[in-house]
């Protein structure tokens, strides 16, 4: 699966996907988060929909206001240090500082 099709997921959540889509859509994670400038609606978008929640379920699992996570998925507002750690926990990932390449 490439970053592209991870990218046109639809919108709405599917509660119908089966393992192997879900386990493809983990391991699209896995290359887009290191490999790809996407943003970080686009990258939480996705970690969203292969927990198959709906935007109100996640924000609830990581703690955060269904505002927020819609906001944020929508690209339209700053994240927080805070609440971006809270939205990636469920996936085993952190904020952290990388070194860019020269």
């Amino acid at each position: 699966m490439n970053t592209k099709d991870i990218r046109e997921r639809p919108k709405r959540v599917t509660r119908s996907l089966g393992k192997a889509q879900i386990d493809a859509l983990r391991e699209g994670l896995v290359t887009m988060v290191p490999e790809t400038r996407a943003g970080i609606g686009t990258l939480i978008r996705t970690m969203r929909h292969a927990s198959r929640c709906s935007q109100r379920e996640y924000a609830k699992l990581c703690d955060v206001s269904p505002r927020v996570l819609m906001a944020i998925e929508a690209g339209s507002t700053n994240v927080h240090v805070e609440t971006l750690e809270k939205l990636l926990r469920p996936f085993g990932y952190q904020v952290g500082v990388v070194r860019t390449a020269e």
